[in-house]
């Protein structure tokens, strides 16, 4: 009879113990090289999707005084926007995140506080019955 082989054999547990821990490592490697969503980029982001659906709950909103919606009566005239200065406001805050202030621009006025400098904005703009309805938010 012959000599054996000269070819050795790898122990099991070891090929295991390799395999095991090239897993554990593509899954540490993997929460580690995930990209984080967060910055200013994503605040604004967020901030803007924010002002785009408190305008569009804003143009839903029936107005005080008669007309299609809450924006197109402040656009009217500086009287129909005085008239629906105060519900606005009470809607916008009510709109709004706890955390997140807004303000609103048209032609005839503006409704809520003047914005900070430094704070991270977002801002969206909706056209109503010819007249152009800014919405600046922020968050503190």
């Amino acid at each position: 009879m012959g000599e054996p082989a000269g070819r050795g054999q790898l122990a099991t547990s070891l090929v295991e113990a390799a395999v095991g821990a090239l897993l554990i490592l593509s899954v540490v490697a993997g929460f580690l090289w995930v990209p984080v969503e967060g910055g200013a980029d994503s605040t604004a982001t967020a901030l803007d999707r924010t002002a785009a659906d408190t305008l569009s709950v804003l143009a839903a909103e029936p107005p005080v005084d008669g007309g299609r919606n809450r924006l197109s009566a402040a656009c009217r005239s500086p009287s129909s926007f005085a008239a629906e200065r105060d519900a606005l406001d009470r809607r916008l805050h009510s709109a709004l995140p706890t955390s997140v202030f807004g303000r609103i621009e048209t032609p005839h006025g503006t409704v809520g506080p003047a914005r900070p400098t430094g704070v991270p904005t977002g801002s969206a703009t909706r056209t109503v019955a010819g007249c152009t309805v800014t919405l600046r938010v922020w968050a503190v």
